[in-house]
């Protein structure tokens, strides 16, 4: 209950929303990994056996999910319970860093994320970039998987979200599925290398509404630091000039790169993303 005085909504929760498992087998990365699911307070009342429901993917499940990571479950509880998001079922999809075949969690992590090499990852073992791999898999393995199991409808577009080398695969996702997404959460994309931000600023089909936020003390250097704002203006004035999408960028003074930075501002962006006004 104090969770939800703290994100200043009202506590008037009815039935518990139901966070519900099942496990994926990949043909794409040949690895087998959790995919979480929390379903809207009414999904399994017999008046709603008829609604199909509209989806949200979060590409670090178990962080979206468990633990100090974005507070999914309190937030949306508290939305919901609010009126101030509509009724859709949240998707956690495991990273490659959370399968059962992983050998080291943050290489593989990164490896099924990152499009191109991150040439700032200068320690050994680096990892092996599959994330051009990664639209496939998420739209011909984890979306099909989760319309076969719940009541979403498998082409119908998402949103999707994702933080840090997570958002870098969201956002590659939405420069290579033009209309499969129609929202996007991208928090603190590092956009340093490769080809993404320049591909991001000659993108014509962007979702119709994308949420951008990070913090001006992400990186270990001043310099670095001035690079992630920078690219990520470059990238928020990419946003601006495109028809047809709506978009919020939040630069916020002093927020590291992190769960805790993340967490809060979750709230805002799920509004701003699935919110009707």
């Amino acid at each position: 209950m104090a969770a939800l005085l703290a994100l200043g909504l009202p506590a008037l929760v009815s039935a518990a929303p139901k966070v519900e498992e099942f496990s994926l087998s990949s043909t794409t990365f040949r690895n087998t990994r959790t995919v979480r699911v929390l379903l809207p307070p009414k999904y399994h009342e017999p008046a709603a056996a008829g609604t199909t429901y509209p989806a949200c993917y979060f590409l670090d499940g178990r962080a979206a999910f468990d633990g100090p990571g974005w507070g999914l479950v309190k937030t949306a509880t508290a939305l919901w319970a609010a009126h101030k998001i509509p009724d859709v079922v949240f998707v956690g999809v495991d990273n490659g860093g959370s399968t059962r075949e992983s050998t080291d969690p943050m290489v593989d992590r990164a490896s099924e994320f990152l499009p191109e090499p991150d040439p700032s990852w200068t320690e050994e073992p680096r990892p092996t970039p599959r994330g051009k791999d990664h639209p496939d898999f998420l739209f011909k393995e984890v979306v099909p998987a989760v319309a076969s199991r719940y009541r979403v409808n498998a082409d119908a577009p998402i949103c999707l979200a994702g933080d840090s080398y997570a958002a870098v695969a969201a956002l590659y996702a939405a420069e290579q599925r033009p209309g499969r997404i129609q929202a996007l959460l991208l928090e603190s994309p590092p956009l340093h290398f490769g080809s993404l931000l320049a591909d991001a600023q000659s993108l014509t089909a962007w979702p119709r509404r994308v949420y951008l936020g990070y913090g001006t003390a992400e990186g270990e250097t001043p310099e670095t630091q001035r690079e992630m704002v920078t690219n990520a203006r470059s990238l928020g004035n990419a946003l601006s000039r495109q028809q047809g999408t709506v978009s919020k960028v939040l630069e916020v003074k002093g927020a590291a790169h992190g769960y805790d930075a993340w967490r809060a501002r979750l709230k805002q962006a799920l509004i701003f993303l699935l919110g009707s006004d």
